[in-house]
């Protein structure tokens, strides 16, 4: 028998309970007596969230919910603070979708360049839904990849039926798998999972018309002339 490759195990990250204590607003902001007291307290709350590089991707629904005022209150200080030169939109969002990109800008020399690189050193920039998707898109491919493995498995293994007593039959493996399994364990003692690079190195051994008995005593010589057990047989089949 063969062991199938196993199922690649994706760990998503679960999400950390709010964690702020405080908020790193631009010192200047509480000098400058044209910003209104509510500007003032949403920049606060939208300093709250923003990252080293002061890239936040706080929605306005979520400001409007924790300071008890309206969404469209809300869009007005922002841009209310957009136009005084304390927040930049560096993308914009989509509705329904996801939220625009903002900057708070504490350094009016410092461009949003400038502060991403400087800060991407030794944190991770990505917005929650950038690791969403990326965490999603690693959980497709997993399992496209098992889905494969599972498949090619199947199209080269062959099967022949042994009847033992009447009305009674044995399915026994007879494959280049099997062969594979079987010398790792012979030669080496240990048991040989099967890996994508092993499946292609089979697929090579078929392609070139490679009977079984040939694959198996030339198999065996090779893996006997190595040390060590290798990750893989596709050096093997490379140098036929």
């Amino acid at each position: 028998m063969f062991n199938l490759p196993d199922k690649p195990k994706i760990k998503l990250k679960a999400r950390l309970p709010d964690q702020r204590k405080i908020a790193v607003i631009p010192l200047r902001a509480l000098r400058d007596k044209t910003l209104r007291n509510g500007a003032i307290r949403v920049l606060g709350l939208v300093c709250s969230y923003a990252n080293r590089a002061g890239i936040t991707w706080v929605s306005q629904n979520r400001i409007a919910e924790e300071l008890g005022i309206t969404r469209s209150g809300v869009t007005h200080y922002i841009t209310h603070l957009r136009n005084k030169g304390y927040i930049e939109r560096i993308k914009k969002g989509k509705k329904l979708r996801f939220t625009s990109t903002l900057r708070i800008i504490y350094d009016e020399e410092l461009t949003a360049e400038d502060a991403i690189a400087i800060a991407s050193r030794d944190e991770d920039l990505r917005s929650p839904m950038m690791i969403e998707r990326e965490e999603e898109e690693m959980v497709r491919k997993a399992t496209k990849t098992s889905r494969k493995a599972v498949k090619t498995l199947g199209e080269y293994v062959g099967t022949k039926t042994v009847e033992k007593e009447p009305g009674e039959v044995d399915i026994t493996y007879n494959s280049k798998f099997e062969i594979v399994e079987g010398l790792y364990v012979k030669v080496y003692k240990e048991k040989k999972v099967i890996n994508e690079l092993d499946m292609k190195a089979i697929e090579i051994a078929d392609s070139i018309g490679l009977t079984n008995d040939e694959f198996g005593q030339g198999l065996e010589l090779w893996l006997r002339a190595r040390d060590q057990a290798p990750d893989s047989i596709i050096d093997y089949v490379r140098g036929l």
